[in-house]
């Protein structure tokens, strides 16, 4: 096995299980005093190299993911930031907190051609599922009323507007919770923004018709599967730490665009055409296109048809 494959595994492994540790237990860690490590990463990933036996260099590697691990959960526990997420968490009393389980929907009407989805979820699980009969529809699990739905409709357009009230979230002893799922009409052209922190997306855009989809994340795990209803399709995704699934239709040619220097890449079915910019074998051929460009920090990215 490649050192590269050892080293984002045992990475993934210890990060998840701190992550895991973390949510069941008190366990943390304190940036000022986990910080000066990160360095050694460098060091480690330096003699893994230079080291010719290959037994040698998986257990340099494997210490290096681990310690790569523990820098980024001290970082995710001491910071209010977590890679770019506005969402604050304050411990305060058990009491404070209740929780609710709340349906949004609205109604569409055959004028409407165009939707925008504007999602700002936070930290949480949120999922696109099977379409509706109505515009749109949401069933959200977390703190009582702390979300929001806004819509405004131009001629044959209309914006969706999902936001979490509040980004100063109070929570106890009971486990935070903020899940979403959603399902869209298939008749409309989406464009769809997400913008959410330390969360799980899973995206399944098969049923519908979608040109444009933009994703800023945190410390995430994507799921997206893309369906061939659209002619064009362009996918931006802005993303820290993360575990990136992209699925793509036979019926489509793909380019991928990545500036992922310290991830660990798997396009299946690609060719490389520059130092950044990868293709789907017989790209040309294909009337309906998927366009990708990936920004992130240290992630596995994985992107293959179906």
């Amino acid at each position: 096995m490649k050192t590269s494959h050892i080293f984002w595994g045992v990475f993934f492994l210890a990060f998840g299980a701190l992550l895991l540790i973390g949510n069941l237990t008190d366990l943390n860690f304190y940036w000022d005093s986990a910080w000066k490590f990160w360095p050694l990463v460098l060091v480690l990933i330096g003699v893994s190299i230079l080291v010719k036996n290959q037994i040698g260099k998986n257990i340099v590697g494997a210490l290096a993911g681990v310690i790569l691990a523990l820098t980024l959960y001290a970082s995710v526990s001491a910071t209010t930031n977590l890679f770019h997420n506005d969402l604050h968490f304050i411990i305060d009393d058990e009491n404070d907190v209740s929780y609710d389980t709340t349906n949004f929907f609205q109604v569409y009407n055959d004028s409407i051609k165009t939707a925008t989805l504007n999602f700002n979820g936070g930290a949480g699980s949120f999922k696109i599922l099977t379409p509706t009969d109505n515009l749109i529809e949401f069933h959200a699990e977390g703190i009582e009323g702390n979300y929001k739905l806004n819509r405004n409709d131009s001629g044959s357009h209309s914006q969706l507007d999902f936001d979490m009230k509040n980004t100063k979230i109070k929570f106890g002893k009971n486990n935070y919770k903020n899940s979403v799922e959603m399902s869209l009409n298939p008749k409309p052209e989406w464009e769809l923004n997400f913008d959410v922190g330390a969360a799980s997306v899973d995206l399944d855009l098969t049923p519908y018709k979608v040109n444009k989809v933009d994703v800023n994340m945190g410390a995430a795990a994507l799921n997206i599967k893309f369906g061939n209803l659209a002619d064009v399709v362009r996918f931006k995704l802005d993303a820290g730490a993360s575990d990136i699934d992209i699925l793509i239709p036979d019926s489509v040619g793909c380019e991928i665009k990545s500036d992922a220097a310290l991830s660990s890449k798997h396009y299946e079915g690609f060719t490389k055409i520059t130092k950044d910019l990868y293709r789907s074998e017989n790209f040309e051929k294909y009337s309906k296109k998927i366009y990708i460009d990936i920004d992130c920090g240290v992630s596995s990215i994985d992107v293959r048809k179906y």
